[in-house]
């Protein structure tokens, strides 16, 4: 990944992370786990629509999405408090959702 890709999941990630704690806090308040939790959500996110923002600034954009969604299911695993079991669906999830990012990104239209 070049700088420019640096900067570009920065900025799209920050925006991401912004975004849903702003439009997420007035359905879900604006207490600290909430504002964590959506930030991280948003940073992900964010993380994952990149590659289909610019894709010139990635070597490897599949595998970029896969790492950052199986990144998020397993951060939200360790959040509900997920066994064995429960990581190991997260790891296949991630690897699912993340080949298949450049065909749900385009309809997620944010919290």
């Amino acid at each position: 990944m070049t700088i420019s890709g640096v900067k570009i999941v920065a900025t799209v990630s920050i925006a991401f992370a912004v975004i849903f704690v702003i439009f997420g806090g007035f359905f879900d308040g604006y207490s600290l786990p909430s504002i964590i939790f959506l930030s991280l959500a948003g940073l992900i996110f964010g993380a994952i629509a990149a590659p289909l923002i610019e894709p010139k600034a990635f070597r490897y954009p599949t595998l970029w999405q896969i790492s950052f969604a199986t990144t998020g299911c397993l951060l939200l695993a360790g959040l509900l408090g997920a066994g064995v079991d429960g990581y190991l669906l997260a790891i296949a999830l991630g690897i699912i959702i993340g080949f298949l990012a450049p065909y749900w990104v385009n309809y997620i239209t944010g919290p």
